[in-house]
């Protein structure tokens, strides 16, 4: 072997044990180990699958997606190893009743690319790029060999447009992009579009290539979540929720879910790191999640920040209560009343960016709106309470510096 694996053990006592892990989590390309271990993102490890009651052993060459620490334990998770196995769906299978000597697993759909094929949701980074119009960053969601949900920041393309999505692999840091046409928008509750519901098509040529990919990529994201806590936001509540894993882990990734919106935030060390939701980073985008009282959320140890995900170095608790300031700081101005999907557009003749008599806040929304961003954006990008960013932009609109149009 080129590379020096670490060698790990797990045992099945019984046939139905091997059976219904092999469904659950091996079919799926993912298995979890146990344990207190000292391995890293993406260290090789040779996995001992000992099947006592055959009197066989099997081993599977992995990768580790995930360690979790003694002190998950705290918070209702289990510590141990999160591991994606190299070996494909029917290699898997082949193997382990080729050690049996009988067939004993099911024929389970390893995935034709067809429209029913089975939808996983993973968070990987994706860019959708349009022919001839650039393209969106943004993080899948749901993900099949059919197609993806992909949550974006930025304006959407059309329902039919064809586009090209380039998914990244997790774990080896691979881009495969796979062509497609938009058939959906998903919207949050504001009626913003945060998400593009994309239905791939592939040339015969290049389908197996891609559909191996893709199962690589499913089964990374598997392991992950093998080794992660799931659960509601408004059973843990979203403040109680950060605040205690955000004390007791040593490093980890939030990952908070609802309607067409997707937001991360990351803790180290007692420290929030970092915070991203659509366009809004850093505390702005703590404030937009923050404010959630429904929804779901998945936490992962060991996940790093990636450059885009909005980096702040501010203690747990003090980045909490900053949010909450903001929050109360907006109540204060009354509900918002702009439209999100606007455009601001600047009246040149009457717009003195210079001028004195400017806050710093009107003086920022004019030095945006000049760009065309929608009243969405703007308060994405100005890092103060909503409430007193839409006082500014009304303010601007009265002295005629400002007008507002429907969409940009």
């Amino acid at each position: 072997m080129s590379q020096a694996f670490q060698v790990l053990r797990i045992e099945f006592a019984d046939q139905s044990a091997l059976v219904r892990e092999f469904e659950a989590n091996l079919a799926n390309g993912g298995l979890f180990i146990p344990g207190i271990f000292e391995l890293l993102y993406g260290d090789p490890v040779m996995v001992f699958v000992d099947l006592p009651f055959a009197t066989a052993s099997v081993e599977f060459e992995c990768r580790v997606v995930q360690t979790i620490p003694v002190e998950f334990e705290a918070n209702g998770g289990q510590a141990g190893v999160a591991l994606e196995l190299k070996e494909a769906l029917t290699v898997i299978r082949e193997r382990i009743e080729k050690a049996l000597g009988q067939k004993v697993l099911g024929e389970l759909d390893a995935g034709t690319g067809n429209r029913h094929a089975a939808r996983l949701v993973a968070q990987v980074p994706a860019r959708v790029r349009v022919p001839g119009g650039g393209e969106l960053e943004g993080r899948t969601r749901n993900l099949s060999l059919a197609g993806v949900l992909v949550a974006i920041d930025g304006e959407a393309p059309p329902v039919g447009q064809e586009v090209t999505v380039e998914i990244v692999h997790p774990t080896t840091g691979e881009e495969r992009g796979i062509p497609g046409v938009i058939a959906r928008h998903d919207l949050d509750a504001s009626g913003l579009v945060r998400g593009l519901g994309v239905q791939f098509y592939e040339e015969t040529s290049k389908a197996d290539a891609t559909i191996a990919y893709l199962n690589q990529v499913k089964a990374s994201e598997h392991a992950r979540r093998l080794g992660g806590i799931t659960g509601s936001i408004e059973t843990l509540g979203l403040h109680d929720l950060i605040l205690s894993f955000g004390r007791c882990i040593p490093c980890g990734r939030f990952t908070f879910m609802r309607s067409g919106e997707v937001g991360t935030v990351h803790v180290a060390g007692g420290m929030m790191v970092s915070a991203r939701m659509g366009a809004a980073a850093g505390v702005k985008a703590l404030i937009r999640i923050a404010s959630w009282s429904d929804g779901s959320f998945e936490f992962h140890a060991n996940l790093k920040p990636d450059e885009e995900d909005g980096q702040m170095v501010m203690p747990v608790e003090a980045a909490l209560l900053e949010a909450a300031r903001f929050i109360e700081e907006s109540t204060r101005h009354g509900g918002f009343s702009l439209p999100l999907a606007a455009g601001l557009r600047t009246e040149h003749r009457k717009v003195d960016l210079h001028d004195p008599n400017l806050s710093k806040v009107e003086a920022r929304v004019l030095d945006l709106a000049c760009v065309g961003m929608t009243v969405s954006r703007i308060l994405d990008s100005i890092q103060e309470p909503d409430g007193l960013i839409e006082s500014a932009i009304l303010e601007l609109i009265e002295q005629g510096a400002l007008r507002v149009e429907p969409s940009i």
